[in-house]
């Protein structure tokens, strides 16, 4: 789940611990896990992790130390110093990163020659050149910060509640020119819950991250790094993004729009519908219609990393909260909600008012409002969607009495009621999948079973039906899809179907 603009005390959840030696890592997660809808949120990576080299070369100088006299205040000190290089594409666009750091450290003994609990003291700064690999843009990531674990209490054996405290300016973000244009300043304060296995050696194992307080201005933390990135060396797909509140077309829903280079040339464009997940709800005013930003396609156009050649009008409709959601109580406790809350919607009839998930009619009556509207090709109209949404493209598809779109692609949605419905009639479209088999909200079932009998159908009716389940991917696996590194072009798939 995306945090928006709370810098005050962060409930459990909100980071993420790794223990290194006696060093605590710190990243913002993905979700928070608390209640089933907000689960299903799965809005997208709040900030990504950046790579400081000197994680590694801090870890291996604390594992290696060695056993210090039990009067020892001081056990180890020293500086480090190096380089490091990796390329990352997960923004939409390879970018290569040099990085040097520097630093230095200092390892004590717990007071009273307390051997149990050893304490970090780490000052250290970096500097990375992340560079667009297409382009030759480029922009620099640098820090300084001090941390220093302050104090640790015995909670039982060689279980510690740790405060750490981490200040300076850990993120700050320049452009090719110089020009600072984000910084993060002040502190982190944070808890966590540490086995040191009681040998008297620096080490152990991290158990549970217990809170954290932020004193100071932290954009960096509440923000996708992705966006920040796009916003200096990206495609600038951003710039051809539109807001259409509710109200302010004749769209039966708020969305929206992106039009691609060229658009209205004289050639008909492609049409790609994006259907959001239920984190992203909403009355598609101009207050809400930004949750759509938070995920899946919109957000790798918001965060310019969507490829200028794609020649897709790429529209997203925001489907609205239910107003009676008293059936779906009965999914909170079960296993893989979410299938639940698909399977509950489709036994109603999918009510106009207790909908979580979007629902065939909307998907209908959008598309006939889009093909009207745009300068778009009939034949060459797609649907894609995550969670929520890809359970109503799901279930558009089986309810439509004849194809009105070539191709879709469902990410983690549950299929097994549209394939009830319909069977091998799905067919008429052609659908690839896909799903993390770690899935613990929508059943990777929800996806295996259809396709699988998909598969078998004769063809005709069966265009093509692909299956991908990624290995030890929970419910995101949609970001690895819609940015491509997984491997799977999905946007050339598309455009090799028409509809007959």
């Amino acid at each position: 789940m995306t945090r928006r603009g709370s810098r005050s005390l962060l409930d459990r959840g909100s980071f993420a611990g790794l223990r290194y030696g006696n060093q605590l890592l710190i990243g913002v997660n993905k979700e928070d896990g608390s209640a089933l809808m907000t689960r299903m949120r799965k809005g997208g990576t709040t900030m990504r992790k950046l790579r400081a080299a000197l994680v590694g070369g801090l870890a291996a100088l604390l594992v290696g130390l060695a056993v210090m006299p039990a009067g020892a205040t001081i056990i180890d000190r020293g500086t480090y110093s190096g380089t490091d290089s990796y390329v990352y594409d997960d923004c939409g666009y390879p970018v290569e990163v040099q990085a040097e750091f520097s630093g230095s450290y200092r390892v004590r003994a717990g007071k009273n020659g307390d051997q149990s609990a050893f304490f970090l003291k780490d000052t250290s700064s970096y500097r990375e050149t992340h560079t667009n690999l297409d382009t030759g843009e480029w922009f620099v990531v640098r820090g300084q910060s001090v941390t220093n674990e302050i104090g640790a209490t015995r909670v039982e054996g060689s279980v510690f509640e740790f405060v750490t405290v981490v200040a300076g300016q850990p993120f700050v973000v320049e452009d090719s020119s110089g020009n600072v244009v984000l910084r993060d300043r002040g502190a982190v304060r944070y808890r966590t819950l540490f086995d040191t296995g009681g040998d008297g050696e620096p080490g152990g194992t991290f158990l549970e991250f217990l809170g954290a307080e932020i004193s100071g201005p932290h954009p960096g933390f509440f923000v996708d790094f992705c966006r920040i990135a796009g916003d200096l060396i990206g495609t600038g797909s951003s710039q051809r993004l539109t807001a259409r509140p509710a109200g302010t077309t004749d769209s039966p829903s708020g969305y929206y729009e992106y039009l691609p280079p060229g658009y209205g040339g004289g050639e008909r464009s492609p049409l790609l519908v994006f259907l959001h997940g239920f984190g992203e709800n909403g009355d598609g005013s101009s207050a809400e219609l930004g949750n759509l930003l938070a995920t899946g396609i919109p957000q790798l156009i918001r965060n310019s990393g969507w490829l200028s050649e794609r020649p897709f009008v790429v529209l997203a409709p925001q489907h609205a909260n239910p107003t009676e959601d008293a059936p779906y109580a009965a999914c909170e406790a079960v296993e893989h909600p979410g299938s639940c809350v698909m399977r509950i919607q489709h036994d109603l009839g999918h009510p106009e008012n207790g909908s979580p998930c979007t629902t065939p009619a909307e998907v209908r009556d959008f598309l006939s409002y889009a093909i009207a509207n745009y300068d778009v090709d009939p034949r060459r109209v797609y649907l894609t969607g995550l969670s929520c949404g890809a359970f109503g493209a799901w279930e558009y598809v089986a309810e439509q009495a004849g194809p009105q779109v070539a191709a879709m692609v469902p990410i983690a949605g549950d299929g097994r009621p549209a394939w009830e419905t319909s069977k091998c009639q799905l067919g008429d479209v052609a659908i690839w999948a896909f799903h993390g088999d770690a899935d613990d909200i929508v059943a990777p079932a929800g996806s295996i079973e259809p396709l699988t009998d998909l598969m078998a159908c004769p063809a005709p009716p069966r265009r093509d039906a692909e299956l991908t389940v990624y290995p030890g991917v929970d419910h995101d696996s949609w970001t690895r899809t819609y940015n491509l590194t997984a491997g799977h072009d999905i946007y050339n798939w598309l455009l090799g179907f028409t509809v007959p």
